[in-house]
């Protein structure tokens, strides 16, 4: 496969001032163009630390989350010394008109093409930084298909899971995920041609293709490993670094403990660096997370310390990145 990116720093794409024309001065960081394998086009966003560089982050959001959900927990990563990469997937934020927006091109394509621009601003040989990957939802979930996950030095989850709706809690919130996944995404889909944001429980509306494709795997006890397209993608072997997954005891809905425990399992049956966290929100001094609580402001003075400090106390190339 072949992707391409350029760093805002080298960057001279024609694409670049149109984009930033368009970009929110809100928003903050600097605009990023990158090429995933097909050749579609996804907009992201870097944020660069002001002393150099120890380390570099993507943020792989959630379904149906747009980047700027990420832009605070980005600046404080770069406040730690990392370079980060936020992206909205294809067909989604400003990467809206990118073609081909299916949730199979988002978790091998898109993701793989952030990586792949990571990889770009670390650099090669005795100077590589290191690579961080921290996946939402989605965003870890997909972890398994990535390409060139020989790469990253470490990964960190948080209420990613292995979605088959079989592996949430028996009673009714087993049979509500099968529900959602059944009967629920499939009808909004034929009757609005999208998952409306609001019937996902939030977000940005899901493009058919993406919803069908979510829909067809949460009904599946292999979930993505019962696509044909997705078997030969499926690498979790590659993975030579630390992994860290996180569920929180509020987040029934999207990422409980037993299917966040299934994705685990597809690293830990491959013999890699697995370890597995659940977290109650009073522990870290908060009333509620639930599944999107992680990211949000309200969690950056005690939650965002405590993922740090984990994954660096386990990652010898990170003990500089906070400095």
């Amino acid at each position: 496969m072949h992707f391409s990116a350029q760093w805002p720093a080298q960057m001279g794409s024609p694409d670049l001032a149109h984009l930033q024309a368009g970009w929110s001065e809100e928003f903050g960081g600097r605009p990023l163009v990158f090429e995933a394998a097909d050749g579609a086009a996804l907009r992201g966003c870097v944020f660069e630390p002001r002393q150099t560089a120890r380390a570099v982050a993507v943020v792989a959001p959630a379904t149906g989350v747009p980047q700027g959900y990420y832009r605070a927990f980005a600046l404080w990563l770069a406040s730690r010394g990392y370079a980060v990469l936020t992206f909205d997937y294809r067909g989604m934020g400003h990467s809206r008109a990118a073609p081909g927006p299916s949730l199979r091109n988002w978790v091998r394509l898109d993701l793989s093409a952030a990586l792949a621009a990571a990889r770009q601003r670390a650099g090669q040989g005795v100077n590589r930084l290191p690579l961080v990957w921290v996946g939402h939802s989605l965003g870890g979930n997909g972890l398994p298909l990535i390409e060139g996950l020989v790469h990253l030095d470490a990964a960190v989850t948080l209420g990613s899971q292995f979605g088959y709706w079989g592996l949430w809690p028996s009673g009714w919130r087993r049979q509500l995920t099968r529900f959602f996944f059944s009967t629920w995404i499939p009808a909004w889909v034929r009757s609005t041609g999208r998952l409306p944001g609001w019937a996902l429980g939030g977000g940005e509306a899901l493009p058919a293709a993406a919803a069908l494709d979510w829909a067809r795997w949460g009904v599946s006890p292999g979930y993505f490993l019962d696509d044909p397209e997705c078997q030969s993608w499926y690498r979790p072997e590659d993975f030579r670094g630390q992994l860290q997954l996180w569920s929180l005891s509020d987040d029934l809905t999207y990422g409980p403990p037993e299917a966040v425990n299934a994705l685990a399992d597809c690293f830990q049956r491959v013999g890699a660096k697995v370890e597995r966290f659940h977290l109650r929100p009073e522990e870290v001094g908060l009333p509620s997370l639930g599944h999107f609580g992680p990211f949000r402001r309200t969690a950056a003075e005690r939650l965002w310390p405590l993922l740090l400090e984990r994954l660096e106390a386990r990652v010898p190339q990170l003990s500089g990145a906070a400095a």
